[in-house]
């Protein structure tokens, strides 16, 4: 075992779960969550925030399966959001601005 080099001060896991139609439990992959990932990581990249700043990291499944929505775990998994890809992409922009600059409060 060896020590890694510290994580970003913010990593984003998102879930993009996609599975087969007609599965008893939803996905969030069918609700826009490549998109969302797509979009975030071009506005953090426009802001000079992804990488160092902000990760936003595609998981297969955080198992919390929503019914509408996308699943973000933040701080470790230790706080969750259910987002709408769509509607709630801006405030999220917003959550993950202020994770990766935590003194500027």
């Amino acid at each position: 075992m060896r020590p890694l080099k510290p994580l970003p001060h913010a990593l984003v896991l998102l879930c993009n779960r996609q599975r087969p139609p007609g599965a008893a439990k939803p996905s969030c992959g069918f609700h826009g969550a490549d998109a969302l990932r797509g979009w975030l990581k071009q506005r953090l990249k426009e802001e000079g925030l992804w990488g160092q700043a902000v990760r936003v990291s595609p998981v297969d499944c955080l198992d919390i399966c929503p019914k509408a929505g996308v699943v973000i775990g933040l701080d470790g998994g230790r706080r969750l959001l259910l987002v709408d890809a769509e509607a709630d992409r801006e405030a999220l922009l917003e959550e993950l601005r202020a994770l990766a600059r935590p003194d500027a409060g």
